[in-house]
């Protein structure tokens, strides 16, 4: 049996200083945090007169009077939710920082939907993505794909992402929020004793908080509509980012600056393998930590968890086989508010940039910081104590005990690092215990394991001092709640607009669509509640959607490329992507399985996710030509009219000539797209380097992307300064 170590950490502030009667948090964290959810709410009380005029065209599109650095930098906003740079923490110390590959490979479909696409879906005039199927075929086809769409994004797509997100909230707060502290014992105790358990995320302290963010946000949100959302997104992405940014910046200072942050890397984690837990399996050693370029080689730790065939689908298909690739969903709807269509391309291409160049980089830096702030040893150490201590009191210390009853007065850092799980003594290397502790050494115990992506809110409780300790999880917080405002008032939209206005009441005024809108979103938020409550394995729900959306990607592209594309292209798609999607995961649920197998095809044809959701793609987008070639194209009048409102690309002979030409032509488009990608990459990993200390090719990166993205946006600009 270990004997016990003293934990601490050399960098930051003393937290005892911190704490007010037992809680992390002092009076001016409060106050922040506090201020931060009145400014939200005081927003939509400012905005609701604006947003209950015009209906759901005034408030679901903002009245389409937004310029482009507002729609952009919300589209990131909703991007950043609270659950990412936990995620990204945790990826840095599995697969080193090239575990960011797997969003990296979004690059390219997002400046596809810029060029291509994001000035269609401004002058289009539609207010959800779903009511462009009418628009572009008409018939009672095109009417039942959009009710269906509309259901599935409005439940399913939202609960998914909403579920994440949650959870992600609930690692955060878990630190931080003591309810009991703030409402007392007694009542503390009654409400947890008559919420139910199936609603609870992790525990009642994690739900309330989520509680009171997502009664904020549905404040704002169903009282301003979204030009509440896009106000309180500026802010709070503002807010975030730069709180991201401070702490990262305070997390290398505290290690003696960035030389000295990878120097240290370098002791703890040598090259040779030598660093290892208590098994004897090596850590991810600081060489694939810093590493750009994944790693594919089997077994090989910090290897993606992928095959390389998977990677190159990843870049190769799926960014475009993906039905999100002409920016359906929440990124149109910021589309739509644009004042005109080249301010829907340039806020476009600002969160091409923003998300990618800017975002991602002092989240990945502070994953690294974490990994030598709570070495590995010393967390796996401290999993192995607590452990003991769970199951043998003889061994627990006095500081051992308080964590375990209090975790907000935790002296031993380690432990916010850490959760309580089940397993057996052998599975955990403790067999020696079982003689100790008196259970057979496989029997079922409670164990303690560590959790990488709680090393970011543990920097958080670690090294900020009063003040600065509020004002980040203010902006987690922000963050959460630009995410869940998105998907509510998304969500709202489909019901308000696809289901109310089209088949229930077409002839409600402005102000019962409003009513309606209001109610939608509250609705939405309730439904995202129960069934994200619900929800056990979020990986294996992400696949499901992923299998759904790979069946829409090309008739979704179709309908902007090839006039031949009808509403049974898109039908097609959907049908066999969510039939195969949805047979795939009730097969995995069910263990129905043969071994060796993850899906309905056999081993040979898919070892991966990836794998599986291509050769959907692939079997959708057969059914979807077949489709098309089997039925009756548009009729010519609706052809017309869609080209003329929309002047798309691609091919659409008779129907784009003349004045309904397209603005640019497709060749052109291209050859922005190719060079937006480079520039984008080439910043992105431009800003790595730097950051690496390798700053004569971080510098020269930087340099060119910047070139490229004004020889873009000049270009670009160039339809508006003709017209």
């Amino acid at each position: 049996m270990l004997a016990y170590r003293p934990f601490f950490v050399t960098c930051g502030p003393a937290r005892g200083s911190l704490r007010m009667d037992g809680t992390v948090l002092a009076p001016l964290d409060w106050l922040i945090i506090v201020a931060l959810l009145g400014f939200s709410l005081l927003v939509g009380f400012l905005v609701k007169d604006q947003a209950s005029e015009g209906g759901v065209e005034g408030f679901f599109t903002a009245g389409r009077k937004m310029k482009w650095w507002l729609l952009g930098t919300s589209i990131v906003a909703t991007t950043f939710a609270s659950d990412t740079p936990l995620a990204i923490t945790g990826w840095i110390a599995q697969y080193g920082i090239a575990g960011n590959w797997f969003w990296w490979g979004g690059v390219l479909g997002s400046v596809a939907m810029t060029v291509f696409f994001a000035r269609k879906w401004r002058t289009s005039g539609v207010v959800t993505d779903v009511e462009l199927t009418e628009l572009r075929y008409g018939g009672p086809a095109a009417a039942l794909l959009r009710s269906v769409k509309a259901f599935i994004n409005a439940t399913l797509v939202n609960c998914i992402i909403l579920g994440w997100v949650f959870a992600g909230m609930s690692k955060i707060s878990e630190s931080f929020m003591d309810w009991r502290w703030l409402l007392g014992s007694e009542l503390y105790t009654a409400l947890a004793a008559v919420y139910p358990d199936a609603l609870l995320f992790g525990s009642f302290d994690n739900t309330l908080t989520i509680a009171v963010l997502l009664a904020v946000t549905l404040g704002y949100s169903a009282l301003g509509g979204m030009r509440a959302v896009l106000i309180t997104d500026l802010v709070q992405f503002t807010l975030a980012m730069a709180m991201s940014i401070t702490l990262t910046v305070i997390a290398v200072s505290q290690l003696g600056g960035l030389a000295s942050m990878w120097d240290t890397l370098a002791t703890l984690y040598p090259s040779d393998g030598s660093a290892t837990d208590m098994a004897g399996n090596p850590y991810l050693t600081h060489d694939r930590v810093a590493a750009f370029a994944p790693d594919f080689g089997e077994g090989v730790v910090g290897s993606l968890g992928i095959p390389f065939s998977a990677f190159v689908l990843t870049l190769g298909v799926m960014w475009w086989s993906n039905g999100i690739i002409d920016g359906s969903g929440y990124i149109s709807q910021r589309l739509y508010t644009a004042e005109n269509g080249g301010e829907a391309e340039k806020g476009a291409l600002w969160y091409s940039v923003a998300n990618f160049m800017l975002r991602s980089w002092p989240w990945a830096i502070a994953g690294v910081a974490a990994l030598v702030i709570f070495p590995r040893a010393d967390v796996d150490l401290a999993a192995r104590q607590f452990t003991e201590c769970l199951n043998d009191e003889q061994v627990c210390t006095a500081e051992m005990r308080q964590c375990l009853d209090n975790r907000y007065t935790c002296d031993i850092p380690e432990y916010a690092l850490l959760y309580r799980d089940q397993g057996t003594l052998e599975q955990d290397g403790l067999a020696a215990m079982s003689v100790v502790a008196g259970a057979p050494a496989y029997q079922q115990v409670p164990v303690f394991r560590e959790d990488r992506e709680r090393g970011y809110p543990a920097m958080i409780r670690e090294l900020l001092p009063a003040g600065l300790m509020g004002l980040m999880l203010a902006s987690l917080m922000a963050a959460f709640m630009s995410t869940v405002s998105t998907h509510t008032n998304w969500g709202a939209s489909y019901l308000a607009n696809d289901f109310y206005a089209r088949f229930v009441n077409r002839r409600a005024s402005a102000k019962q669509l409003t009513r309606v809108s209001r109610v939608a979103t509250v609705a939405i938020a309730v439904l995202a509640v129960v069934v994200a409550s619900t929800i056990d394995n979020i990986g294996a729900m992400w696949e499901l959607y992923g299998g759904m959306m790979a069946g829409l990607g090309l008739p979704h592209l179709m309908r902007w490329l090839w006039w031949r594309a009808n509403a049974w292209t898109e039908i097609a798609g959907m049908v066999s992507g969510f039939s195969l999607a949805l047979i795939n995961y009730i097969a995995g649920q069910l263990d129905l399985l043969p071994a060796g197998q993850i899906s309905l095809f056999p081993p040979f044809m898919a070892s991966h996710a990836i794998h599986v959701i291509c050769w959907i793609s692939l079997i959708a987008a057969v059914a979807s030509m077949l489709a098309t070639m089997l039925t009756a194209p548009v009729d010519d009048s609706l052809l017309r009219e869609f080209v003329r409102k929309t002047r798309p690309m691609g091919i659409w002979g008779k129907y784009a000539q003349g004045d309904f030409r397209p603005e640019r032509n497709f060749v052109e488009s291209l050859l922005y797209f190719v060079l937006a990608g480079t520039s984008i990459y080439a910043g992105m990993f431009g800003v790595g380097y730097a950051l690496r200390l390798e700053t004569a090719t971080g510098l020269g990166l930087i340099a060119l992307s910047l070139l490229g993205l004004v020889i873009v946006v000049r270009g670009m600009g160039r339809i508006d300064r003709v017209l």
